[in-house]
């Protein structure tokens, strides 16, 4: 499975603030923007920073999959790849814990087929295809 490293993932309490706090520090704001879900809105911000992409969030979309509570801080690891259900099959095929199966998503910085896993140390890692960049 090829795959590079598209951003990382971070669960954040006050999104104003953190957003202000890493401008601050001389991250690019990409996006900004929400997705009403079933139990309610989040919001999320995308930032550039030090080479890679941050994603900001009040709730990660896997959160609820947890057997455990997700605290602030770093939450996951973003992989691109060619082909999501490739990855999915490889994936599953090992055994690896499925926390968000197959899906295509649209936001604001463009469309996505997502999907999030855990390994076996408890890394949470979603693998993503884009289908439309905004960003």
């Amino acid at each position: 499975m090829d795959a590079s490293l598209w951003n990382i993932g971070i669960k954040v309490e006050d999104l104003d603030a953190e957003i202000g706090f890493f401008e601050e520090l001389g991250a690019k704001l990409l996006s900004r923007g929400s997705r009403i879900r079933e139990d309610g809105d989040h919001p999320h911000a995308l930032l550039e920073f030090g080479g890679t992409r941050l994603f900001l969030t009040p709730k990660p979309v896997f959160q609820d999959a947890l057997n455990h509570p997700l605290m602030p801080g770093l939450t996951h690891a973003v992989f691109e790849v060619d082909d999501v259900d490739e990855a999915y099959q490889r994936l599953t095929a090992l055994g690896t814990e499925v926390l968000l199966e197959p899906v295509e998503i649209s936001t604001d910085f463009g469309s996505r087929r997502i999907s999030f896993y855990q390994s076996p140390n408890g890394l949470v890692f979603e693998v993503m295809q884009i289908l439309e960049s905004k960003v």
